[in-house]
C-alpha cells in the first residue's frame, strides 16, 4: 500500500536519524511497517506516522491529510471560545454514526480516533469535518 509524506519527517526512524521531504512517497508492507526506500522508517498505525503519512494508494492522500489535521485542529480549544462551546462539537461527534466509526471503542469515557480515521474515505472525512467546523 502507498503511503504519502504529508509533513516533513526530520527525526529518529527504525533504521537511525532520517530526513523525509513532503510528499515523498512511502511504502506500508505486509509487517505492518513503512518503508522510505526500503529502509523502515516507523509502524503504520504509530502516532507519528498519522502525524507524518497518510495513506496514498487511492491518489488522495495529501488530501486525506489536510482533511485529518483540520479536524484535529478544529476539534481543539480554540482561543477566546469557551468550554461549552468546545464540548457542544464534541458532542455533535460523539452522536454522529459515521463518526462513531473511527473511534478507538475500548475507551468509553473520552475519544481517541483510531487507524482507520487517519486512513478514512475523502468523503467520510469531509462529513466529520463539518461536524467539527473544520476549516480545509
Amino acid at each position: 500500500m502507498r503511503y504519502v509524506t504529508i509533513k516533513r519527517f526530520k527525526r529518529e526512524s527504525l533504521k537511525g536519524y532520517v530526513n523525509i521531504p513532503y510528499g515523498s512517497q512511502l511504502e506500508r508492507k505486509e509487517d505492518g511497517l513503512l518503508y522510505f526506500e526500503n529502509e523502515p522508517v516507523c509502524v503504520a498505525s504509530s502516532a507519528a506516522s498519522h502525524e507524518h503519512f497518510t495513506r496514498d494508494d487511492d491518489g488522495n492522500g495529501k488530501e486525506r491529510g489536510k482533511l485529518t489535521q483540520a479536524i484535529l485542529e478544529a476539534l481543539e480549544p480554540q482561543n477566546g471560545e469557551t468550554r461549552e462551546d468546545r464540548d457542544n462539537r464534541w458532542e455533535i461527534i460523539w452522536n454522529d454514526t459515521l463518526a462513531q466509526k473511527y473511534r478507538k471503542q475500548e475507551h468509553q469515557t473520552y475519544w481517541l480516533w483510531n487507524d482507520d480515521f487517519f486512513n478514512a474515505p475523502i468523503e467520510d472525512l469531509k462529513h466529520i469535518g463539518a461536524l467539527a467546523k473544520a476549516k480545509f
